[in-house]
């Protein structure tokens, strides 16, 4: 395997940079000459590539699906993740916050519009979809998770049929006229404010048929088109209502692992890769991931002298993917705890959480915006790996500043985690990208990982 080898240094943060200990020299290190580093100080340089990197499969607990880009409906049955299933609930939002007619106002019709720009699966199959009104109040200061369902109606308001297409696509369907005019009806008088209107029309479900073969990927914003016109106008007004991130809207993905590797994994029961035939799998909308842990980084305290991490790269190398799509194109990686719960530093001025992902600039960790920088990286096709920096990470495990509790991986849906608006500020956006996916990650083991590091010591 190719380590992606980088011979270039970088100055250690001052906080970061020195660390004491009375140890010996590693037998895995190199002196700069033989491995093309000139050394241009009395420093040491040294290199190893034999640190140890545990891999296993493990079931990440609470995984937040809540206020995401991407509504996921459908079922597949995946030989490697087992039947997966994916159902969408949502809160509609008043398109303007509020809705209210004067004079007299006669109904056309309702209209609900869906698209969609992702799939898994089987897409050689017509695939149904239900479309049913929530009897149910949403909390909209819960932060909802791929196992939360709603209640709703069991009349669907509209079926819809899709033939899945690699470019997507999107359906128009008629919903029912007394649902038109019971919305029309509360904007006359004094109207409806969003927070009238989700006590009435407390928001939809979508469920896949039965025999679906596919899951979509549904832009979170399924409308709701109500036309109507004024009196003895002929032209109609349109009014929409539609779901959003800003509100309730998530998606619930179940999955049945019988009979496949997968079938023993539960939250309390990771799976080491000598379990599963010397494979570790990743499918981020299910919960599943590959956990590493770097159990003998603190090896290099035992250098006698002051040590700094001049360079450090994981790599992360994949072995395939499920029959059901393609390799994940962008990932991260994020702590976690012991509990297998993804950390985070929870900003009260905006009310988010802001994960602990490996970040991306040297010394973050010591400002005050530290987990603004995620690193997201593509996958190489060429290499068929992932390649990570973990320089600031291994120097923050050096000198205690981060709980070595391991690092899992995050599929991405986008390549940045954060918005630079025109006026220069920086919005974290992390939670709209993540758990929004089905593809499924076969990584190859035991050799799941490589680390790769370059240090120096003065003694």
């Amino acid at each position: 395997m190719q380590n992606g080898i980088t011979t270039s240094t970088r100055n250690w943060p001052a906080k970061l940079g020195l660390l004491a200990g009375v140890v010996s020299l590693l037998a895995a290190c190199e002196e700069p000459k033989d491995i093309g580093l000139p050394p241009t100080t009395p420093v040491g340089v040294l290199y190893t590539d034999t640190l140890t990197v545990t891999s296993s499969t493990i079931q990440l607990d609470s995984v937040v699906t809540d206020r995401n880009s991407r509504l996921l409906v459908g079922q597949y049955n995946d030989p490697v993740f087992g039947k997966v299933r994916a159902r969408s609930f949502g809160q509609l939002y008043v398109n303007g916050g509020s809705f209210k007619t004067d004079g007299e106002v006669v109904f056309d019709s309702l209209k609900l519009l869906i698209g969609y720009a992702y799939l898994y699966g089987d897409t050689s199959k017509v695939q149904e979809l239900f479309v049913h009104r929530l009897t149910e109040d949403l909390d909209t200061t819960k932060q909802y998770t791929n196992t939360n369902s709603a209640l709703f109606a069991a009349e669907p308001l509209a079926k819809l049929q899709l033939t899945p297409t690699a470019a997507g696509g999107s359906q128009t369907v008629r919903l029912p006229d007394a649902l038109g005019r019971e919305l029309l009806e509360l904007s006359k008088g004094s109207g409806v404010t969003q927070a009238d209107f989700a006590k009435v029309f407390k928001g939809i479900a979508i469920l896949p048929g039965a025999a679906n073969t596919t899951v979509f990927g549904f832009s979170n914003n399924v409308f709701f088109e109500l036309f109507y016109h004024k009196g003895t106008e002929t032209t109609s007004t349109e009014k929409d209502f539609y779901t959003t991130a800003g509100l309730p809207s998530w998606s619930q993905v179940t999955s049945d692992r019988t009979g496949t590797k997968l079938a023993g994994l539960s939250l309390t029961k990771p799976l080491p890769t000598s379990a599963t035939g010397g494979e570790a799998y990743v499918q981020a909308a299910t919960g599943v991931t590959t956990k590493l842990t770097f159990p003998t980084v603190v090896n290099l305290r035992r250098e006698k002298g002051r040590i700094a991490i001049n360079r450090a790269e994981l790599n992360v190398q994949v072995k395939g993917s499920s029959p059901g799509g393609p390799i994940s194109p962008l990932m991260t990686m994020a702590e976690v705890n012991a509990d297998n719960r993804i950390q985070y530093t929870y900003e009260s001025s905006t009310k988010k959480r802001l994960f602990h992902f490996l970040q991306t600039q040297i010394g973050t960790f010591q400002t005050v915006n530290q987990w603004y920088f995620p690193q997201v990286t593509g996958y190489s096709s060429r290499l068929k790996n992932y390649t990570f920096d973990v320089t600031t990470y291994l120097q923050a495990l050096l000198v205690d500043f981060r709980p070595n509790t391991g690092l899992v991986l995050v599929p991405a849906s986008n390549s940045s985690l954060v918005q630079t608006a025109t006026t220069g500020l920086t919005t974290y956006q992390a939670q709209a990208y993540m758990n929004n996916q089905l593809n499924g990650n076969i990584l190859n083991g035991p050799m799941t990982a490589k680390l790769v590091v370059f240090y120096t010591y003065t003694p």
